[in-house]
């Protein structure tokens, strides 16, 4: 009997000793830390967003000054995306809206981001990046669509990437 309850004290005493030395590890604010919303989980919710409303947009034919489901161009695609999507007012040209942000590294855009490509001497071009290499936007030839910025064309082009949407979680 002796020897059991000896043997039970260890137990409980060496169970208590490491959830101590567990305690002792984790610092007592990480759970707040970890009911925070990560930048992977702030880049789904972006990602889910620009789909969503990109559902809505798909197949539209492109037309230079569009501005509806019957016809839209690419900058005014990126301000009606940006509206729904975020909450957010974009200026209604490419030009204007190249000017909007923080300049971002090309090479590795973020979520969210306005591409931006030299297309002609004069002309421009923007779409939104959605992530894993690929840019929604108005095309000419395919009206609203997704491409891939790896595309030789795009990729020659490639202008400016453009980072609009602030870095912490979106509502």
């Amino acid at each position: 009997m002796f020897f059991r309850l000896l043997l039970l004290t260890g137990l409980l005493l060496g169970f208590h000793c490491a959830a101590q030395a567990d305690s002792l590890l984790v610092p007592h604010h990480a759970k707040e830390v970890a009911l925070k919303p990560t930048k992977k989980a702030s880049n789904l919710k972006r990602r889910k967003r620009l789909m969503n409303e990109y559902k809505n947009w798909k197949g539209t034919r492109y037309r230079l000054g569009g501005n509806s489901h019957n016809a839209i161009d690419c900058s005014a695609l990126t301000k009606r995306l940006y509206r729904e999507a975020f909450a957010i007012d974009l200026p209604r040209t490419t030009t204007a809206q190249l000017k909007k942000g923080k300049k971002a590294k090309q090479l590795s855009p973020h979520i969210g981001d306005l591409i931006f490509f030299k297309t002609g001497r004069a002309q421009k071009h923007v779409g939104i990046y959605i992530g894993d290499n690929r840019f929604i936007h108005a095309s000419r030839r395919k009206g609203v669509t997704i491409s891939a910025l790896s595309n030789p064309y795009w990729n020659n082009h490639l202008l400016a990437v453009r980072r609009v949407l602030p870095d912490t979680v979106v509502r």
